[in-house]
């Protein structure tokens, strides 16, 4: 493709770009693993994450509809990160045009994964210091509109329900709407912490409310490589717009303001899309910055990668009848993991 003369694909039609297997039945096997995390920046930087444990899964797509499933068994997580208790629930939306996501995250228990690189929470005994006090709640979407869609397919990369058979890529705009709420039973920062020169005052956050309101451009582009291998790459970046409401200290400090904070966020792919056989990796991050002070900050990122593998099958002709009402609807992949 990079040989042929462009002014020759001005007029191809989405044909020659992307196939169409929407009418195949995909069921894949994969793994799973989630990010939910987050990161208290002031004059010292104190990483905090949940103790989650690689999770596996099967998934079942037809046509608009896909359903999936991951078991990620807590009582494998290691005794020394502490045990994280949590609910993953994300439905995914994949159109030719317009996409979306749908999340909710609740998660008890973390652990601080740099205690070995803060002097004054170095401990020879235990490795890590635990949160199991520490609670989040993470709601939100994302709504994306693919303007170059004649050319490009985005759920080719994170659906398998089509091939981008030639390079290609576009332009997205990508509107996100989340809250983000946090609970502890005293300062998300450790005592020893909580002291001047240490960690500025708003230090012993330990109750949070964010909600946030973004638009970002962004680009997505898909390099074909012999026709069957691919890499996706698409990252997106813009303006967050906040509405804070926080409490500091074991007394009742409410602190309330509105703010404009920049937000990221990325989605890769990379594997082999065959008209039978499938495989590859596929990551998902955003990051939120969420500024409290004139010096501080709690950063926190949520995402999933994933390494599948999957088989096409043609459907049953009654199947095909029953289900030929979903045409017209985007594709929908609806996940729990427990």
């Amino acid at each position: 493709m990079g040989q042929t003369d462009s002014s020759k694909l001005t007029n191809r039609s989405r044909d020659y770009y992307v196939e169409d297997l929407t009418s195949k039945i995909n069921i894949s096997l994969f793994t799973y693993n989630a990010k939910n995390s987050f990161s208290y920046d002031s004059k010292g930087k104190i990483d905090y994450q949940p103790n989650e444990y690689l999770g596996i899964g099967i998934k079942v797509m037809h046509k608009w509809l896909g359903l999936a499933y991951v078991y990620a068994p807590t009582n494998l997580q290691e005794k020394s990160k502490g045990t994280t208790k949590y609910s993953n629930f994300t439905l995914n939306s994949y159109g030719k045009k317009i996409g979306m996501d749908f999340y909710y995250l609740n998660y008890d228990g973390y652990y601080i994964a740099n205690t070995n690189q803060i002097p004054e929470l170095k401990n020879n005994n235990k490795p890590y210091v635990i949160r199991p006090d520490i609670s989040t709640t993470s709601i939100g979407s994302n709504l994306y509109y693919i303007f170059n869609h004649k050319k490009y397919s985005y759920r080719s990369t994170f659906l398998q329900n089509e091939i981008q058979k030639h390079s290609a890529g576009s332009f997205l705009v990508n509107g996100a709407f989340s809250y983000y709420n946090i609970n502890a039973d005293s300062s998300i920062v450790p005592t020893n912490l909580d002291k001047p020169n240490k960690i500025d005052a708003d230090a012993s956050l330990r109750k949070g409310d964010f909600y946030s309101l973004c638009l970002m451009p962004g680009y997505a582009h898909t390099f074909v490589i012999k026709e069957k291998f691919f890499i996706t790459l698409s990252a997106f970046l813009g303006a967050n717009f906040q509405q804070q409401q926080y409490y500091v200290g074991m007394e009742i400090s409410d602190k309330n303001k509105f703010i404009v904070a920049p937000k990221a966020s990325a989605r890769i792919g990379l594997g082999y899309n065959g008209k039978r056989f499938y495989a590859g990796l596929a990551a998902i991050g955003d990051n939120y910055t969420l500024p409290l002070g004139a010096n501080e900050k709690l950063n926190y990122l949520m995402g999933n990668g994933t390494f599948y593998f999957g088989m096409r099958f043609n459907s049953p002709k009654a199947f095909e009848k029953v289900s030929s009402f979903m045409d017209k609807i985007p594709g929908i992949l609806l996940q729990r993991i427990n």
